[in-house]
């Protein structure tokens, strides 16, 4: 049986990428990965926060694709924080078996940052 290790990247398309990169690297906590040097410039942008790396494509054509995070209850208390104080809007969803907020970046593209912790 084949194993995988780990997710490498999730590949964004965005209809203008330094728009959707400036949220990323001053709302969300990213920084750009440099360590890909050479490799990404004029191709994709590449950003990460810790061990989620995201790739920033140029497209005309828009993919919706949901990026969900999982977090523990206090990390997600402080996202709901920061969302708040960047004023980034977002629906939050409480349920039995989690509870989630889901915001778009500017370009669209959905995102889910969930707690199993968070039940009460």
């Amino acid at each position: 049986m084949l194993n995988l290790d780990q997710i490498d990247h999730i590949q964004l398309d965005v209809n203008n990428r330094a728009l959707v990169q400036k949220r990323y690297l001053e709302s969300l906590d990213f920084t750009r990965v440099t360590s890909l040097g050479p490799w990404i410039e004029g191709i994709p942008f590449a950003v990460d926060n810790g061990s989620e790396h995201l790739g920033l494509v140029e497209s005309k054509s828009i993919y919706s694709t949901t990026v969900a995070f999982s977090v523990t209850s206090s990390q997600f208390s402080n996202w709901q924080k920061h969302l708040f104080e960047h004023s980034i809007e977002y629906v939050l969803m409480e349920n039995d078996l989690f509870w989630s907020m889901n915001f778009s970046d500017p370009g669209g593209t959905p995102f889910e940052i969930k707690s199993y912790e968070c039940i009460a």
